[in-house]
């Protein structure tokens, strides 16, 4: 009983690190990918403290007003998914052919 309560614990306590090391945020190259997109909107991370909120603030604009135009573009360069319009799929089959001495399920409703 000792040796399996033992042997349990220390399992646990095995355990535990590695769950505390599971990757829950965006991976390095996420981050890194974020930060050459912030510089080539003109982010520049050397200025001062002061300004650092207000400069980050404009390039993040920058690239969501860059990404949105090029959504639109993508929208209006006539391809990707159609975003009106409709389908004549899953029409009414015609009736199949009736079979003497069998009738539909649904004969004399």
């Amino acid at each position: 009983m000792k040796h399996t309560l033992i042997a349990s614990l220390l399992a646990v306590a095995t355990a535990l690190p590695a769950a505390a090391f599971s990757q829950t945020g965006p991976s390095r190259a996420q981050v890194r990918a974020e930060l050459v997109e912030l510089q080539q909107a003109g982010y520049r991370g050397t200025t001062s403290d002061a300004t650092y909120p207000s400069e980050l603030q404009a390039a993040e604009q920058r690239i969501a007003a860059r990404n949105a135009s090029q959504a639109n573009d993508a929208a209006n360069s006539g391809s990707g998914p159609a975003t009106s319009g409709s389908s004549a799929s899953g029409g009414r089959a015609a009736p199949a052919q009736e079979i003497p001495g069998f009738h539909s399920i649904y004969f004399g409703s």
